[in-house]
């Protein structure tokens, strides 16, 4: 497939988004920018060449990325505000949400575009802002359409270094939801194993030693630990409301399937309570809120 003859929409130019649409560009698609922020819509297509554009200039595009903080954001801008003004998109367009997006909001979104002839696919991103600037992000990639994954993968191989399909539409977000509840479980695990141990006189760095070479061993205590417990930096770069939101999706998702999950519930209302304490910070200044005050 010839990337000039789709034309990119891309919504949402923040952190993420903004590097993300630079790679879609640089892979030689033509980009229409949506932001709500004049200064990141203005900077990236300053960079890329790509055309400022409004919600209805959607229209135009073949495939649509959107990079946006809620799967309520996702519906407003497809839908618009009171969820009764649809863009109007032409027929065969793709719709790829790469937010980090409620699951079920995911399939009731793309259940509404269907009815307009529109097909949707979810992509979120693992990779952070380093990932999204050097176009090596991994992609969990759900959708119920194979000729619309078809279609948008040109797209997202353009910002990414690995692409998991996952099922259906939903189950990347699930996915994504999933695996990040995962990661706050092992960075809160972490954490208080490293201020017992320190309490009890173990030097931190010597346990994070003995956790690297045996069987506590987990992304969090390769690149995390060290510099963001133990030396205190305090700036991953990942926001205490973004890690926050994904362990509170994977626990309504729980609650929906009648599943028993104590652990879950427990980092949720552990990072929950934390969020409300300390707002949008990193979000390893959790354990300075926990075991430093």
């Amino acid at each position: 497939m010839m990337t000039d003859t789709l034309t990119v929409g891309f919504v949402g130019l923040g952190n993420m988004g903004g590097p993300m649409a630079i790679n879609v560009a640089k892979a030689g698609f033509p980009l229409v920018l949506v932001d709500a922020d004049a200064n990141n819509v203005n900077s990236v297509a300053q960079t890329t060449g790509g055309v400022v554009g409004t919600r209805e200039d959607l229209a135009n595009c073949d495939v649509v990325v959107m990079m946006l903080p809620t799967s309520k954001i996702v519906a407003t801008v497809l839908f618009g505000n009171d969820g009764e003004d649809p863009v109007r998109f032409k027929s065969g367009a793709v719709v790829v949400d790469m937010s980090s997006s409620d699951p079920k909001d995911t399939v009731l979104t793309g259940e509404r575009l269907v009815e307009l002839g529109v097909e949707m696919v979810d992509a979120p991103v693992s990779g952070g802002i380093q990932g999204a600037t050097d176009g090596t992000l991994a992609i969990m990639l759900g959708g119920n359409d194979q000729n619309a994954i078809d279609k948008a993968t040109p797209v997202i191989e353009a910002m990414s270094r690995v692409i998991r399909q996952t099922g259906p539409l939903g189950s990347g977000h699930a996915a994504k939801a999933l695996n990040n509840y995962i990661a706050a479980t092992a960075f809160a695990s972490l954490s208080e194993a490293l201020a017992v141990g320190e309490e009890f006189g173990l030097e931190q760095q010597t346990l994070l030693d003995i956790v690297e070479a045996s069987t506590g061993q987990s992304w969090n205590s390769t690149n995390v630990a060290g510099p963001h417990i133990v030396q205190r930096q305090f700036s991953s770069g990942f926001a205490l409301p973004l890690i926050t939101k994904d362990i509170q999706i994977a626990a309504k998702l729980a609650d929906s399937l009648n599943l028993e999950t104590p652990v879950l519930k427990s980092v949720e209302n552990r990072f929950s309570t934390t969020l409300d304490e300390l707002g949008n910070v990193d979000h390893t200044l959790a354990y300075k809120q926990w075991f430093l005050n």
